[in-house]
């Protein structure tokens, strides 16, 4: 059963603020750990794990509320959502001669990006490629935006969503949720996007 908005929505904040807690060792006396160990997924196990275990999990409860998952053969991942709605973006784009803002062209070189990493195995997975994908927004500093970005176009939001759905449901839905992890992007991460079909230990 999918939790309804205002629980997935906190769930999703207190990930954020987990992240935060994580970081926040560094102003530690002695502790000896710095805000790029902190960040880095190679030296610190603990912030793979607070991304990929807790905050990507947190943040697709919040956009699969009213995800329209079902298709005619086959059913829609949340995957699928986030390479149409980088279309969307291109097509947008190209039919209005606009310039890529940073949170566009970074997010739509993530999509790339994530699928060239592998066609086969575990890379192929797109529970894995999401989660990728968000280890990508947050190198990137721009996570908050990219939502805002992958929600921006109407047609896609119609194909995949419910119009009840929490990220269609209110003017206050989209700020809510950048609010909740735009304090990410105060921190500097090196997460590698392979992390998943290298090693496979979230525990």
């Amino acid at each position: 059963m999918i939790p309804p908005p205002s629980d997935a929505l906190a769930v999703l904040q207190t990930a954020s603020a987990a992240i935060g807690a994580h970081f926040a060792q560094a102003a530690v006396a002695g502790s000896g750990k710095s805000m790029e160990l902190l960040g880095n997924d190679q030296k610190n196990k603990e912030i793979a794990v607070l991304v990929r275990g807790q905050l990507c999990t947190a943040l697709s409860r919040v956009l699969l509320h009213g995800f329209k998952s079902f298709k005619l053969i086959g059913r829609y991942h949340i995957w699928d959502f986030v390479q149409h709605a980088c279309e969307a973006t291109h097509e947008r784009l190209k039919r209005t001669g606009a310039n890529y803002s940073a949170a566009e062209r970074t997010m739509t070189d993530a999509v790339v990006e994530v699928n060239s990493t592998g066609v086969e195995g575990p890379a192929n997975n797109p529970n894995i490629k999401f989660r990728s994908f968000v280890c990508s927004g947050l190198n990137n500093g721009l996570l908050h935006e990219w939502v805002a970005v992958l929600t921006a176009d109407a047609e896609t939001m119609s194909k995949f969503y419910e119009s009840w759905a929490f990220v269609r449901s209110s003017e206050q839905a989209l700020p809510q949720m950048m609010d909740a992890i735009r304090p990410l992007a105060d921190y500097k991460y090196t997460l590698s996007l392979d992390y998943e079909t290298s090693r496979w230990d979230l525990h």
